[in-house]
């Protein structure tokens, strides 16, 4: 089963919250100073040092859950920066943490939430910013302060841990930073989600199955070098820069090199809700919201037929997920079926084949468990069986 990637994200938070909060305790201490100015300070480089491996492991994470390249790309650009916006957030909060104190009707717990609320902002910024997009820094924003804001309050709730007399409140940091930094994540990758508008999905068995980029600017690059928006290292059949996805109005469309789109090889066309791109030896769906589906996935919503020379196999309406074999309401009759040969599942807008016995599409062979898109036309073999899939005619 596969774990979301908002938790897989918030694991990783919590990660970086905790080493944070190690890196800190083991530098620092406890924040604090005998006067306002020192207080500052101290807070400033405290929340500095706890910010940059939370920082750090999202983008990391964000690399290896996404389709932007190598788990180290970007590392270098973002260190500084966060260094730099989690001292300020912490110097802005031990601002208003003291003004705080002399106004009775504000909550001080609050004021600290706040106070978390702006390191969560600060992370957010940057992990936009490292993208080059000021749309996911705004929703990055958005995210780091509810979910700094969320773990900040809960923070005061763990005050009361502690390893003994001795301690000077560092189990309670511990714990409060961890479930800030997995607040955090959680957050920042539920606001990426909620809104996003256009994103590419990877749908070929792979490095790349199941990850998403989101679109969160007007031009998007695509290739196999790092220096692409999009880093396809893995596949070597992909050109250094492949070409561009680019938005124009409320339309997006494909420039560059000669890549198929629903199968057939163009160096620019517009692509829509639903529409399949081959690049290299992987194939991803182009997914907007609230619009129209394109070709690839009409095809889900007509009926559809295996037509074989001897038999033809109705496809149920409407199609969610059908098992292939030697039995069942679909069977599939001639030499070499499996009783359960092969599945095809909708995902994400498209038809899947998922084979369970000797495969292949298009007299490409399909390794057992092996998923591939598939669509009308396609000739499938099972064992010794071929069969076309075909719309159905009215």
């Amino acid at each position: 089963m596969k774990v979301p990637v908002t938790l897989q994200t918030s694991l990783v938070g919590g990660l970086g919250g905790l080493l944070g909060a190690l890196l800190s305790e083991r530098l620092m201490g406890s924040a604090g100073g005998e006067t306002a100015l020192q207080a500052m300070l101290s807070t400033a480089a405290w929340t500095a040092l706890v910010m940059l491996p939370l920082t750090l492991l999202l983008v990391a994470a964000e690399n290896v859950l996404g389709l932007r390249g190598r788990w180290w790309r970007d590392l270098g650009r973002v260190w500084l920066p966060a260094l730099l916006l989690g001292a300020l957030s912490g110097a802005l909060a031990q601002l208003f943490y003291g003004l705080a104190l002399n106004m009775s009707d504000v909550s001080p717990r609050l004021v600290r939430g706040l106070g978390w609320g702006l390191m969560g902002a600060g992370v957010g910024l940057v992990l936009g910013l490292a993208d080059r997009s000021w749309k996911k820094a705004g929703r990055g924003l958005l995210g780091g302060v509810v979910g700094g804001t969320v773990g900040g309050l809960v923070f005061d709730n763990f005050a009361g841990l502690t390893l003994g007399a001795d301690d000077t409140g560092a189990l309670a940091r511990l714990v409060g930073l961890t479930v800030l930094g997995a607040a955090i994540g959680f957050t920042l990758q539920l606001s990426q989600e909620l809104f996003k508008s256009a994103w590419l999905l990877g749908t070929t068995t792979g490095p790349y199955e199941g990850k998403q980029y989101v679109l969160g600017k007007d031009t998007v690059t695509v290739g196999r070098s790092d220096g692409q928006d999009i880093s396809l290292y893995h596949d070597r059949d992909v050109p250094l820069k492949a070409g561009q996805l680019v938005r124009r109005g409320n339309a997006w469309a494909w420039e560059g090199e000669t890549v198929e789109i629903n199968g057939q090889r163009v160096s620019q066309g517009l692509v829509r809700g639903g529409d399949r791109l081959r690049l290299g030896n992987n194939e991803f769906i182009f997914q907007e919201k609230g619009q129209v589906q394109g070709k690839a996935a009409q095809e889900l919503s007509e009926r559809l037929l295996l037509h074989g020379d001897t038999q033809v196999i109705a496809l149920p309406v409407p199609l969610s997920r059908v098992t292939l074999g030697s039995h069942g309401p679909q069977a599939v009759q001639g030499p070499g079926v499996l009783p359960r040969h092969a599945e095809l599942q909708v995902q994400n807008g498209e038809l899947i084949l998922r084979a369970l016995g000797p495969t292949s599409v298009n007299e490409e062979p399909v390794t057992t468990g092996q998923r591939k898109a598939v669509r009308a036309g396609d000739l499938l073999q099972f064992g010794g069986v071929s069969l076309a899939l075909l719309r159905a005619k009215d």
